[in-house]
């Protein structure tokens, strides 16, 4: 399938900027709407946020295919979080479109219909229920999905178990099933986490931060976790750590003050002056 061009905000007004030297939006005008619904599992398409006149988002435009893993970058008040907010609902634009497999229009959703859709979304502290053993955590996350809340009761059948065992095999945390969620390690409850995300069977996985506070030993092992789900889901990634980003990122998206300032590998958008000054005051973010 032909790529589409994308210009990269950031790049020279004789290339996409406008007249003043501002940056160019980020637009796929050379193929029909219609035709990037189907192209893409998420799409994001101008976007704008305002917040007692702070803009928050401003044209934001972001294009995922489905099994991607897609890493966000930028410095804080970039919009990262914002951005996620759209995608499950919590936060409407002022304008923009956002659409999830092509028939679902995000900004007529609630929360709780995106979240069943497919798009599941992990914030930077876990959430889990430290009363409960690991694999009563998974358990809850696998019957929540259930529209009866009588089924919470329910024993799991077979099918369900082997299915619980595999995340729990993926997830490492085989030998601590039986241990209470509040005795785990920092990476092991952020690992359990994903485990419930998974057990819902998601589409695409919003994942703000995962390897904040984690040991170099738990970041390597959740470097191995997040590649082993590459192409089994479509991955939004949001994190400051940059040699984690190396590690996992085949594409990476650079935000600056609410808009996309750069796209491309971690190589390219590295070595971006406009990225570096944005992000780091002129410090190189490798």
């Amino acid at each position: 399938m032909r790529e589409p061009k994308i210009a990269l905000w950031g790049a020279s007004s004789k290339d996409a900027g406008g007249p003043n030297g501002e940056p160019a939006p980020l637009k796929l005008p050379w193929i029909p709407k219609v035709q990037r619904k189907k192209l893409y599992i998420l799409l994001l398409e101008d976007i704008s946020v305002s917040f007692d006149g702070f803009k928050a988002l401003d044209g934001l435009n972001l294009y995922l295919t489905e099994g991607e893993l897609r890493c966000v970058i930028g410095p804080n008040g970039a919009g990262k979080t914002t951005m996620m907010d759209i995608i499950t609902g919590h936060t409407r634009p002022t304008q923009g479109e956002a659409w999830f497999q092509e028939t679902i229009n995000l900004l007529e959703k609630d929360e709780v219909f995106i979240a069943q859709a497919g798009i599941c979304r992990k914030f930077q502290k876990p959430s889990v229920f430290e009363s409960l053993t690991t694999w009563e955590n998974l358990e809850l996350a696998l019957k929540a999905q259930k529209t009866v809340w009588s089924t919470l009761k329910a024993k799991l059948k077979a099918p369900e178990k082997d299915f619980l065992k595999s995340i729990l095999e993926l997830i490492r945390l085989e030998p601590v099933e039986n241990k209470v969620a509040g005795a785990l390690s920092h990476g092991q409850k952020q690992w359990l986490e994903i485990g419930m995300l998974l057990s819902q069977k998601p589409k695409v996985l919003l994942l703000d931060e995962p390897v904040a506070g984690m040991t170099a030993q738990e970041i390597e092992r959740t470097v191995e976790l997040l590649m082993s789900l590459e192409g089994e889901h479509t991955i939004v990634l949001v994190e400051h750590d940059m040699e984690f980003v190396r590690q996992v990122a085949r594409k990476v998206t650079v935000l600056h003050q609410g808009r996309v300032l750069a796209e491309g590998t971690m190589d390219s958008v590295s070595s971006n002056p406009q990225v570096v000054e944005a992000y780091l005051g002129g410090v190189s973010i490798c």
